[in-house]
C-alpha cells in the first residue's frame, strides 16, 4: 500500500484518502475464492491540472489476507473492473431510474448489482456490457454510477438478469482466451503484443 502511494506522489497524482471497498471486494471475493478478510482498497487520483475526471484504482496489497499475484493478472487480461464512471452528487429517484433504463436498451449493458459503501456514504450501481457488447473488448466495457448517500432500497428495487449477466462474463473470459491464443508463440516467432489495459 505505501508503494503504491509512494509511486503515485512521485507521479505527481494527488492520491484522495484510501478506503475498503465494498462491491469490487466483494465480486472479488466470489470470483476468485479470497477470504473475507482480504484487504480490497480504493483511492482516486487527480491526474492532471484543472477540472477533469479522476482515476479509480484499487489496491490489493501483498501483505493482505488471501493475496494472490495472478488475481491482478486476471482481472487486467479480462478487464472486468475497468470502468467509466459518473458521480451523482443529488441523485433523484426518477432520473436514476431513466438513467439505468437507457443504459439497460440503447446502451446495450446488464444491471449487475449495487452496493452502499458507509466509508464514503455512497451507493454505487454497476453495469456490465451485455454479451454482443462484450466482444467488442472495449477498454472500459463496465460503467458505474455512484451516488451520494445510501440508495439501497432504491438499488434493490432493480432487477438483476442473471442469465444475461452469465452471458455476458463468458465472453469476458473468452476474450481471455483469445489473448492466451495471440500471445502463445507460432511457428518459432515471437507473439504479437497484446494491449492489456489498467482498471
Amino acid at each position: 500500500m505505501e508503494s503504491a502511494l509512494e509511486y503515485f506522489e512521485e507521479n505527481g497524482w494527488t492520491a484522495s484518502a484510501t478506503i475498503p471497498s465494498v462491491l469490487v471486494k466483494r465480486r472479488l471475493v466470489e470470483r476468485y475464492g479470497l477470504p473475507d478478510e482480504a484487504d480490497i482498497r480504493v483511492t482516486r487520483l487527480r491526474v492532471t491540472a484543472g477540472p477533469a475526471p479522476e482515476v479509480e484504482v484499487f489496491l490489493f496489497p501483498r501483505s493482505s489476507p488471501g493475496y494472490e499475484e495472478d488475481v491482478g493478472t486476471q482481472e487486467r487480461v479480462h478487464g472486468f473492473e475497468n470502468h467509466v464512471g459518473l458521480f451523482m452528487d443529488r441523485p433523484e429517484a426518477g432520473t436514476l431510474a431513466r438513467l439505468a433504463d437507457r443504459l439497460e436498451t440503447s446502451g446495450r449493458m446488464v444491471y449487475e448489482g449495487s452496493a452502499h459503501n458507509p466509508h464514503e456514504n455512497t451507493t454505487m450501481l454497476y453495469f456490465a456490457p451485455s454479451a454482443p457488447m462484450a466482444r467488442a473488448r472495449r477498454r472500459f466495457p463496465r460503467w458505474e454510477l455512484q451516488c451520494a448517500g445510501d440508495l439501497t432500497a432504491l438499488a434493490a428495487r432493480r432487477p438483476v438478469r442473471t442469465q444475461a449477466l452469465s452471458r455476458a462474463y463468458a465472453v469476458l473470459k473468452a476474450n481471455h482466451a483469445d489473448a492466451d491464443a495471440a500471445l502463445a508463440p507460432s511457428a518459432g516467432r515471437p507473439a504479437p503484443p497484446v494491449p492489456v489495459f489498467e482498471g
